[in-house]
């Protein structure tokens, strides 16, 4: 079985659904949300061939589901996650914002449903901007059914505006948030600190640093991201798309996985070779070659240069 030597894939990753809930200031995919598009979620059996496929392939050690919402789709959730257990993948994580149905015995099923399917790690999405949309009480709830369900590892996750000790109302608010699970006795996690992207640069940019693009920035240089050539994860999105990054790289229901996984060289993709080669700046010099106008004085990063050229190159396929 052939395998591209620029992947070592550790980490599966399934955007479930682009449906969502909640309507939040701080979301990096705001523009891709609640859209109506015939594909509502992601294929249960496409992602659970990938699940069993890709763990013959290589040594998976994490898979995750989130949106969106995930919990929209459940039973997409729990397929996903039963196959992950039965491939014996050891964490088996979902983020969701707790906020699926006003029916809390719903809930409570569901939460037991998640724990029988496998998933070991939940990541419950609460602060400022969430609860802004998705109502406290009904999330409390959830957590309450969660906790009871037994799910092992069960922390909430709050977005912070720049870190944690950051002076600003969002923050704040975050915190009062946060104390109304007090009572649960609920671990947070760490490091889920928002990035200028999506919804964030429209919203919050009053609290970052004005965009300072280094051309010479290369792959892997910002947070939660790895080299074009040294792939460790991999996405998928709700109509099959392969994703590295913001490149799609074959859809599953096009190729096998095993097809994808085979063909990737990203040095034969001129967008990718461009990035690897030479940067942001020469990324940007490619983009002006092909007519793709982005400022990079407005560019926060090169993620945000490449994404913004992503999101061109998208409009241009599908016009």
């Amino acid at each position: 079985m052939k395998i591209s030597p620029y992947m070592d894939i550790v980490r599966i990753e399934f955007v479930v659904t682009c449906q969502c809930s909640a309507r939040c200031k701080h979301c990096s995919v705001g523009d891709r949300l609640n859209r109506t598009e015939s594909v509502k979620h992601i294929s249960a059996s496409r992602a659970v061939e990938v699940v069993e496929e890709l763990s013959r392939m290589f040594s998976i050690s994490s898979v995750m589901a989130f949106g969106g919402e995930p919990l929209l789709y459940p039973d997409v959730v729990c397929a996903i996650h039963d196959a992950a257990r039965r491939c014996s993948i050891g964490a088996r994580q979902i983020i969701t914002n707790g906020y699926f149905t006003k029916n809390n015995e719903q809930r409570k099923q569901t939460a037991k449903r998640l724990k029988k399917a496998g998933v070991n790690n939940l990541l419950l999405s609460v602060d400022a901007f969430h609860q802004e949309t998705v109502p406290l009480e009904d999330v409390l709830q959830f957590a309450q059914a969660v906790k009871e369900a037994g799910i092992p590892v069960f922390k909430l996750h709050p977005a912070w505006v720049v870190n944690e000790q950051h002076d600003n109302p969002y923050n704040e608010k975050t915190s009062e948030i946060i104390a109304a699970f007090a009572d649960l006795e609920l671990p947070v996690s760490s490091g889920n600190n928002i990035i200028m992207a999506g919804n964030a640069v429209l919203r919050l940019a009053q609290y970052y640093a004005k965009p300072n693009l280094d051309l010479s920035d290369s792959c892997g240089s910002m947070p939660y991201t790895e080299p074009l050539n040294d792939l460790t994860s991999l996405s998928f999105n709700p109509n099959g798309d392969a994703v590295v990054c913001g490149f799609v790289i074959g859809n599953i229901h096009k190729q096998s996985i095993s097809e994808i996984i085979a063909g990737y060289n990203p040095y034969q993709n001129e967008w990718m070779n461009a990035i690897l080669s030479g940067g942001a700046g020469k990324l940007h010099e490619l983009s002006k070659q092909n007519e793709i106008d982005v400022d990079c004085s407005q560019c926060y990063s090169v993620c945000d240069l490449c994404n913004r050229i992503n999101r061109c190159l998208m409009k241009n396929v599908s016009s």
